[in-house]
């Protein structure tokens, strides 16, 4: 059989990209990711990096960081091409750490039966702006609002049956980790994660989600979390001992990270929660195999799960969850 090759992988990937994950959702990255997979100089120059370095998220962030700017393929092609070595090394040097509060509003509702202090730990917590449930406004709908008036508002599409909490949660210690923890300080922090923010259906800057990642890089200021270097499978043990002592209920949460690690650990990863006295709340891909099968799940979709337990499919970035009750099967 004739093996294929590392440029034909990086295409592929490209346009698998493209089709599932850009779509309609972003066409402007849509169409940057079909301009590179028909473009072999620029495939042969991916396929050097290492396998995890290949994304197409990253290398558009990276590209946007070094100045590319939000046009169209044939209009900026050239320019990334152009600013190769500095845009290689940005993703040597960064990884894709997304951190979108709204999908917060998604996570919520799987802790809304939980009462009295909580100690929160994040795993992949990038400049921790998710440990902050406590300090946002929630409306899932119509009249449906969740928190003070005077909160920066998160919002989220919520089917019938989602448990939505009577109040915000009382969060008594905040903390997490990441191999490579973005300071909320650091102004390359704000330029980093407003370069990592899709291109919203027009193709221009998604003004609302880069407003959304302002506000949150303010709270976490205000506020600092005890984000630290480390990675889930080996140092989680210590960080949730630590949580323990600062409430009776520690929850784990975490929102597409556990793409980034290898199958056997995120398997690893899984029995650990299983082991220890936490509440585990993963928000991840329905193709990730960490818990019981989602069947009715689309490949697009994120699964919430408690307690490895699928709850409800979400929208990847916190637009919208369909609890379990709600989807047609």
């Amino acid at each position: 059989m004739e093996s294929v090759s590392d440029d034909k992988k990086v295409s592929d990937a490209y346009l698998r990209w493209a089709q599932m994950e850009a779509g309609d959702r972003s066409p402007r990255y849509a169409e940057w990711a079909r301009g590179v997979a028909a473009d072999p100089v620029l495939c042969a120059a991916i396929a050097e990096l290492e396998p995890i370095k290949r994304q197409a998220n990253l290398l558009f962030a990276a590209a946007r960081f070094e100045g590319v700017p939000l046009q169209p393929w044939s209009d900026v092609r050239d320019m990334l091409a152009g600013s190769w070595s500095r845009i290689r090394s940005t993703m040597l040097a960064r990884m894709t750490q997304t951190n979108e509060a709204r999908r917060m509003a998604t996570l919520l509702p799987a802790i809304a039966h939980l009462r009295g202090p909580i100690a929160l730990v994040e795993v992949g917590a990038s400049a921790g702006l998710c440990l902050y449930p406590d300090r946002w406004r929630y409306r899932f709908g119509a009249g449906k609002y969740v928190g003070d008036a005077s909160l920066p508002l998160l919002e989220t599409v919520a089917s019938p049956s989602t448990p939505l909490p009577e109040r915000l949660p009382q969060i008594a210690w905040r903390g997490g980790l990441d191999l490579q923890p973005l300071d909320p300080d650091e102004p390359d922090t704000k330029a980093w994660l407003e370069a990592l923010v899709w291109p919203d259906a027009s193709g221009g800057v998604d003004g609302a989600r880069v407003d959304r990642v302002r506000t949150a890089i303010a709270i976490a200021r205000r506020e600092p979390a005890h984000v630290r270097r480390g990675d889930l499978t080996v140092d989680t043990r210590a960080v949730v001992e630590e949580a323990a002592r600062h409430a009776p209920t520690v929850v784990v949460w975490h929102s597409a990270v556990l793409a980034y690690v290898s199958a056997f650990d995120r398997a690893a990863f899984a029995d650990l929660m299983g082991e220890l006295p936490v509440t585990w709340v993963a928000n991840e891909g329905a193709t990730l195999e960490i818990g019981p099968p989602a069947p009715w799940a689309q490949p697009a979709d994120f699964v919430l799960r408690r307690d490895a337990q699928p709850l409800a499919i979400t929208d990847p970035h916190g637009a919208a969850i369909t609890w379990l009750d709600d989807i047609p099967r």
